[in-house]
This record gives structure tokens, C-alpha cells and sequence, in this order.
């Protein structure tokens, strides 16, 4: 039981973990199986699931992952949130460059550099944290007497929304990428 506590009470357990799995093991099974294509996707999806881990975690889990109020902000939260910035952009780049490697079309592997990178940053950074506080809002509004284990409804609301932009994303990227190649459009 001594084990137990002692590990309950290291600060940034959560983080840890989720640097451990999602950060390290899953990266490097990805890069092992040379399943780079997966990889592409994986490192930008990385900024989602860490808002929605610190966002729906807090005030008690996850509060160091990815701050996105910078008030509160501390040194692991500030480098933890850059590392994760960081591999976003590898996955971005990564993903542009062999697109345009591919197609042989700097245009196309700009606008799918540009689109991954309005979905990840902007759109996840900001609308998915208004999104859980705006679902846990309507939970304590239209179900106040309602108990909930945790905070189920924020994480299912997190990963139902990182769907959902991934999904767009999708979308935008492949109705781009048919009409860059069909029309041969270039701005470079």
C-alpha cells in the first residue's frame, strides 16, 4: 500500500504516463513498423488528445499536459505544451512533404500544410476547450441532479469533437487534393 501512495503522490504522475504511451511507445511502434503514413496524422492528432486530457482532467488530472490558460501556466506545463507543439509541426511537415513529394506539386503540399495546421492549432487549441466547458455547462444546466462518475461527459465530449476535426480535415484534404490535381493549379 506504501508503493500505492508513494506513486499517487509524485507530482505529474499523469504526464508522465501520457508522455510515456502516447509521445514515446506509439511513435516508436509507428516509426519500427515503418508505418510512417499513420504517423503523419498521428504526431498533429497528438495537440487533440492532450487538450482534451487537460481540459476535461481538470482541476485535479492532466493539469500540466497542455495548459491552455496561461495564467496558470508553470515551467512543465510550458515545456510540456512546446514538446507536444513541436511534434505537431514534425507530423505537419511531414505530412506536407511527402504530398508534395508525391504529386510533384508544391501548391498541393502547401494547402494541406495550411489546412493540418488550421485544424490542429487554432481549431483545437481553441474551439475544443470552449466545446468541453461549453457541454459541461449544459450537463450542470439541463441535468443538475445528475451524478456522474468523474468527468465522463467532458473526456466522451473531447473525443467526439477531435473526431469530428479530424474528420473535417479529412474532408478539406482530400476535396483539395482532387481539385489541385484535376484543375493542375499552381501558385508556385
Amino acid at each position: 500500500m506504501q508503493f500505492l501512495n508513494l506513486c499517487l503522490s509524485i507530482p505529474n504522475l499523469d504526464t508522465i504516463g501520457f508522455y510515456i504511451i502516447f509521445v514515446i511507445l506509439i511513435p516508436v511502434h509507428l516509426f519500427m513498423s515503418e508505418n510512417y503514413q499513420t504517423m503523419q496524422y498521428y504526431l498533429p492528432a497528438l495537440i487533440m488528445a492532450a487538450v482534451t486530457l487537460t481540459e476535461s482532467g481538470s482541476p485535479d488530472l492532466f493539469i500540466n499536459l497542455y495548459p491552455t490558460d496561461s495564467s496558470t501556466l508553470t515551467f512543465s506545463g510550458f515545456l510540456s505544451t512546446n514538446i507536444i507543439n513541436c511534434l505537431a509541426v514534425v507530423g505537419i511537415l511531414l505530412q506536407s512533404l511527402t504530398l508534395s513529394t508525391a504529386t510533384s506539386s508544391i501548391t498541393l503540399g502547401l494547402v494541406s500544410g495550411l489546412i493540418i495546421f488550421a485544424i490542429t492549432f487554432p481549431m483545437a487549441q481553441q474551439i475544443l476547450p470552449f466545446f468541453i466547458r461549453e457541454v459541461d455547462e449544459l450537463k450542470e444546466n439541463k441535468f443538475p441532479n445528475t451524478y456522474a462518475i468523474g468527468n465522463w461527459h467532458k473526456y466522451l465530449s473531447g473525443i467526439i469533437f477531435s473526431i469530428f476535426l479530424l474528420c473535417v480535415q479529412y474532408v478539406m484534404l482530400v476535396a483539395f487534393t482532387k481539385y489541385i490535381l484535376a484543375t493542375g493549379y499552381t501558385l508556385i
